[in-house]
């Protein structure tokens, strides 16, 4: 049985999220808060009580928290030890920021797309890889109202859902997302997928030297392997052609020696609108054998499950059908930036408000995991909910003491060694 108690509001100067903080100082170290001020242009009264760069920030760090709906930033608006910490001395309320984000243009949109890839390549300038490989994915996302942009289209989970249906590209060495579109729901999944991997290149650092491109069925497309191959890129692609099913039956099988059940094959083909024939290899599984009987004779008929790829690795089938399956991590990360990063949870009616306000969600995922990459022997190993619940999510007091302000956190904070490696690291970090 519980003890008896009695509830009192009394308290002052107390936060559940005391682990902002550290990400705030790694924000300020990166020189975040500047990067945007200097990038965004779009123009508010110099007597604003807060400009778009501020309130890009504080969405930013309501995700982080975790909110999913413009009405769960009171989180933070009532946290006055993080608006104190913060210097927010003016926090809008939920209409405000969806009023300011729908000054975002397609223009605007883009220069938030450029100061993340500023804030990017200074990360990269203190850590980086040589080799990257991309996972570029194609995902969908529902929604329940009339947003602008949001149109039935392809949706596995909710067919004839209203939905919009974004594609990503993430680096798979530190888990970071590199670019991001937000499309209507009617767009096609191979449309633009070539501006947008050129795009991708472009937010490349410097240090990058070579790229393998490994991505799903919605970049199939032929002008985008002219584009890898004029840039000497390694892909492997999952193939999306009408009539594959017949096209591979006609292939010459061999069985794969230990994997009972597995054939694999190998051929050249050329398709329509293509400017050469290239590779393909496939992988197919027996699932089903039928017996078919009549008066004379019994036949068999075989069922397959099929997997076929186009690639330029100089791999066996059985090897690039293995090295496809490690992209299934990326659908984590896609999860993670959906269902625990609210990307694409946090709308208005307006479809460049929405894709402003995606953008900033994927912002604030990059800023976990850049944080914890430069600041963590381990990296971004885990999902932002254990992070959340670790390291941000703590109960803190704030108090003030011969000038001086001093956040104080329990004796038995459970991860208290980890957060002072992570606090003593973000401090000697220099971008400069």
């Amino acid at each position: 049985m519980m003890r008896k108690f009695h509830t009192q509001f009394t308290e002052k100067n107390l936060t559940g999220n005391a682990g902002l903080i550290n990400l705030g100082r790694f924000a300020e170290k990166l020189g975040l808060p500047k990067i945007l001020t200097n990038h965004l242009t779009i123009e508010r009264a110099p007597n604003a009580d807060y400009q778009v760069s501020d309130v890009v920030m504080m969405l930013a760090f309501g995700v982080l928290v975790g909110v999913k709906h413009m009405s769960h930033m009171a989180i933070l608006r009532t946290d006055e030890v993080i608006r104190a910490l913060f210097k927010w001395d003016n926090f809008p309320v939920s209409t405000s920021f969806g009023r300011i984000f729908k000054l975002f243009t397609q223009n605007h949109c883009k220069e938030l797309s450029d100061a993340e890839s500023v804030a990017r390549n200074k990360v990269w300038n203190k850590k980086w890889f040589g080799k990257v490989t991309l996972d570029m994915d194609s995902s969908v996302r529902g929604v329940y109202g009339t947003q602008e942009g949001a149109a039935k289209g392809y949706n596995s989970r909710k067919k004839g859902q209203r939905s919009y249906h974004p594609l990503l590209c993430f680096v798979a060495e530190n888990r970071e997302c590199l670019h991001n579109w937000f499309r209507t729901g009617s767009a096609y999944s191979a449309n633009g997928s070539v501006e947008f991997m050129k795009e991708c290149f472009a937010k490349l650092p410097k240090r990058v030297w070579k790229v393998f491109v490994r991505a799903d069925s919605a970049f199939f497309d032929g002008a985008l392997l002219d584009l890898l191959e004029s840039k000497s890129c390694q892909y492997l692609i999952k193939v999306n052609l009408r009539g594959l099913t017949t096209l591979l039956e006609k292939q010459s099988w061999r069985k794969i020696a230990r994997r009972p059940g597995y054939e694999s094959t190998q051929f050249e083909y050329k398709c329509s609108g293509w400017s050469k024939p290239r590779t393909f290899v496939a992988v197919r599984l027996l699932t089903e054998v039928i017996i078919e009987e009549d008066a004379l004779f019994e036949s068999k008929k075989y069922d397959y499950d099929y997997f076929c790829y186009i690639s330029n690795l100089k791999l066996s089938p059985w090897a690039t059908h293995k090295r496809y399956g490690k992209r299934a991590t990326s659908e984590n990360w896609i999860e993670w930036c959906k269902n625990q990063m609210s990307s694409g949870s946090i709308l208005t009616q307006e479809f460049w408000a929405n894709s402003a306000i995606f953008q900033t969600s994927i912002l604030a995922y990059n800023l976990l995991v850049w944080m914890m990459w430069l600041n963590n022997e381990d990296g971004f190993n885990e999902e932002p909910n254990t992070i959340r619940m670790c390291l941000i999510h703590v109960p803190a007091r704030l108090m003030t003491r011969s000038r001086q302000w001093i956040v104080r956190l329990s004796k038995n904070y459970f991860y208290k060694d980890r957060w002072q490696q992570l606090e003593e690291s973000i401090m000697q970090l220099d971008f400069d």
